[in-house]
């Protein structure tokens, strides 16, 4: 039997979160006796917004192998003191469709359940997010310079549920993905320009492009396109040093 990790003992760099859209959650209340919530925690093949100089999808059955492994809980609001459901006891059920991540919860008659069931009733929560870890990602650079990350396979599972406030997805573990992809390609990542800066104490402001032998490159980029590139290598710039700011 394959012994489960407790979400306390995952280092902080490994665990990511992300928020599905309102649109894609699906998140409701089947009436009966017994109240189900039932949504989407994620959905399979489809592009996400800009995170932060890249998009992301997650490919069909990226879960399947964490889902035997995990002890996945059902938690309001990511708080283990909100507890909703757990995959263990049976009360909360996953199931992995052409669609996505799906979930089914019996909420618990408590005042959390009973709050969580009227709040989703009400549409006062319209958010689902769940906590994970990255067993396996691709990364892809474009023609047109962005980037693209896609899960392959998720480590574990850990949580899943709805939020009150769907906030802007932590991307602090895939951003320090893609910087080690950028390092070991040394590529430029041209992306849309960004008005905000890092704490100029901490930046390291990158001022001249990398060093490589351009010359076989400038006739086959125009000007406007090295022009794009090199705006947006120093954005990568500003970018990791916000990360590295935040975590130092």
């Amino acid at each position: 039997m394959t012994k489960t990790k407790k979400i306390e003992e995952v280092k902080p760099e490994a665990l990511e979160r992300r928020v599905m859209a309102i649109d894609d959650i699906e998140l409701r209340v089947t009436d009966g006796d017994t109240p189900k919530i039932t949504g989407y925690a994620a959905k399979f093949n489809k592009w996400s917004l800009d995170l932060g100089g890249f998009r992301e999808k997650i490919d069909k059955g990226a879960f399947d192998e964490a889902m035997k492994i995990s002890d996945v809980r059902a938690l309001k609001n990511h708080d283990p003191n909100l507890l909703l459901g757990r995959s263990t006891s049976g009360t909360l059920r996953l199931n992995s469709n052409a669609v996505g991540l799906k979930f089914e919860i019996d909420p618990p008659d408590t005042s959390t359940g009973r709050d969580t069931v009227t709040e989703i009733k009400r549409k006062d929560i319209t958010g689902c997010s769940f906590s994970f870890t990255t067993e396996e990602d691709d990364w892809k650079y474009l023609k047109d310079g962005s980037v693209e990350r896609t899960i392959v396979k998720v480590g574990e599972l850990f949580d899943v549920g709805p939020v009150t406030y769907p906030a802007y997805p932590d991307t602090t573990v895939a951003a320090r993905s893609l910087e080690r992809v950028l390092n070991e390609n040394e590529t430029p990542v041209a992306t849309e320009p960004e008005e905000e800066r890092a704490d100029p104490a901490v930046e390291v402001e990158l001022t001249t492009p990398p060093e490589v032998n351009a010359e076989p490159v400038l006739d086959l980029i125009d000007d406007e396109r090295m022009r794009i590139a090199w705006v947006n290598y120093r954005k990568l710039g500003r970018m990791l040093n916000r990360f590295k700011q935040a975590n130092a």
